[in-house]
């Protein structure tokens, strides 16, 4: 949606004397409910991947199905398999394009593009190639042994993990979906995309949006008090350079769906 602001993630960290004295984070994330509320409900859901330019199409298909729950139509759970390879995409772009750059790596983006334009067929033969790929251990080798450099490490294992699994076929959780109505006229799904659950719930009043709810991994690990505030506690003490670099690893590692910035006052 031109013009659509998708929000941003804000850490900030103040410093005394040279090193953190605290630490915080906020999510700014745009008021879906405001956007949709009172629109026909077909056209209202056919928006909503076109607001967001991540994920959009998890967020498009949690939409239909929260919708259809809500006129009764229940989704059971199963792996949907658009939405497991954009998954898997992402998961591709993460480990070997964007992360590299990020940590002064070189990116193999000639694998990436053949990922993407393999048949399933030939998927399976790219799987050693992925899983024996330098990019994982170069990435490594760029951490410490902090507790935030850890996570970042384990982030990297799991994700190598789906996405071989993804090549070889591997039925997992990655891309499942389900949705149910929980109430007259109220509809919920839940998605799992490459960065966590996806919720969406909605409320019919006729046959327009009454309420829209989107609870996306980015709300719940950027919330205050969240999972990133919580890792951001460990920051404090630190002096400035290794706490920046500490804080890019801990963005990277519960990966936004929206730009982000990091202040240092």
């Amino acid at each position: 949606m031109s013009g659509f602001d998708p929000g941003r993630v804000r850490l900030r960290l103040t410093m005394v004397a040279g090193t953190v004295e605290a630490a915080a984070v906020a999510c700014e994330r745009p008021d879906v409910a405001r956007l949709l509320r009172g629109q026909q409900a077909d056209q209202a859901v056919a928006l909503v991947p076109l607001i967001y330019s991540l994920c959009g199409k998890a967020q498009g298909i949690a939409a239909q199905a929260a919708l259809a729950a809500a006129r009764g139509k229940a989704t059971e759970a199963h792996v949907d398999a658009e939405a497991l390879a954009e998954a898997a995409r992402e998961h591709a772009w993460k480990l070997l394009v964007d992360w590299p750059r990020q940590l002064g790596v070189a990116p193999d983006e000639a694998l990436f593009v053949r990922l993407m334009r393999a048949a399933p067929e030939q998927r399976a033969e790219l799987a050693a190639e992925v899983t024996e790929h330098p990019l994982p251990a170069a990435m490594r080798a760029k951490l410490a042994a902090t507790d935030i450099d850890r996570l970042f490490a384990d982030r990297i294992a799991a994700r190598l993990g789906e996405l071989r699994d993804w090549l070889l076929g591997r039925p997992g959780t990655l891309g499942s979906l389900r949705a149910a109505g929980i109430g007259p006229g109220v509809g919920e799904a839940d998605i799992e995309t490459a960065r966590g659950a996806l919720t969406h719930r909605l409320v019919l009043e006729g046959d327009r949006i009454a309420d829209y709810a989107i609870t996306a991994p980015t709300d719940v690990h950027f919330a205050v008090g969240g999972d990133a505030a919580r890792w951001l506690e460990r920051l404090k003490g630190l002096p400035r350079v290794e706490a920046e670099r500490q804080a890019l690893l801990l963005v990277l590692a519960f990966d936004p769906c929206v730009p982000w910035d990091c202040a240092t006052t």
